[in-house]
């Protein structure tokens, strides 16, 4: 009879620690749940007033308060203005390489592909005028260490498209032309479009930009054909 409760004891027991072992790793998981969103928070915040103030001029204090948090809750979470500033535009750039490839995958057409990613860079930065001013501003003494993660991006962007475009043109979709000098102009040519509408007060609506750039890019802006052919002689010289 003893051993018999000795044995429900210990099957008890055993309940008891997983139960307590299971409280704990819900626990462990709304913790960090609760420190990821927070985090997030301070970033969304951080990006606005980088975006308004700049690097320079910005402090924790405003970042605080812009998040609704206490200086100090700040710091728990980051080290340094530096470290905030670096990180907001990391996380921008983040999220615009994943949006951008993960539109693109929904279609199987290379010049569609092409359409989908310009479209899809302008509506992200238009979502996300912060980020926009953000990479607008001089970075003074960071300015190498912004300069390295964009191009890191920057390049990632290029390698994507540069299969798209040798996709095209072994398709015979667009004409052999450079694929990246091609890529260059492109991005070129939405990256200026951002920062003009960032430093026009964003008075409009980036996206409305969207055929203009197709029009450009895919047909050019030479009319006469007699000029077309002209300079596109000049081009195998």
């Amino acid at each position: 009879m003893g051993r018999r409760h000795s044995n429900d004891r210990n099957i008890y027991h055993r309940g008891s620690l997983r139960e307590e072992e299971t409280m704990r790793t819900k626990d462990k998981a709304k913790i960090k749940e609760l420190y990821e969103r927070r985090r997030g928070e301070i970033l969304d915040a951080a990006g606005v007033v980088f975006s308004k103030n700049g690097f320079a001029k910005t402090t924790i204090d405003q970042i605080a308060s812009q998040a609704g948090l206490g200086k100090g809750t700040v710091y728990q979470y980051f080290k340094s203005k530096k470290e905030l500033f670096l990180l907001v535009g990391r996380s921008g750039m983040d999220k615009l390489k994943d949006v951008v490839l993960a539109e693109i995958e929904k279609e199987e057409d290379s010049i569609k592909q092409i359409e989908t990613a310009i479209k899809t860079y302008l509506l992200f930065f238009e979502e996300n005028s912060n980020l926009a001013g953000i990479l607008m501003h001089e970075h003074g003494e960071f300015k190498k260490e912004t300069q390295k993660r964009y191009f890191e991006h920057y390049y990632g962007h290029i390698n994507m498209m540069r299969k798209i475009f040798k996709t095209a043109i072994k398709r015979g979709l667009m004409r052999d032309t450079d694929v990246d000098s091609s890529n260059n102009v492109l991005i070129g040519m939405l990256n200026g479009l951002v920062y003009m509408w960032q430093a026009e007060g964003m008075k409009y609506s980036l996206t409305d930009r969207t055929p203009m750039v197709l029009e450009i890019f895919f047909t050019g802006v030479l009319k006469d054909e007699k000029q077309r052919k002209k300079y596109e002689k000049a081009k195998h010289c």
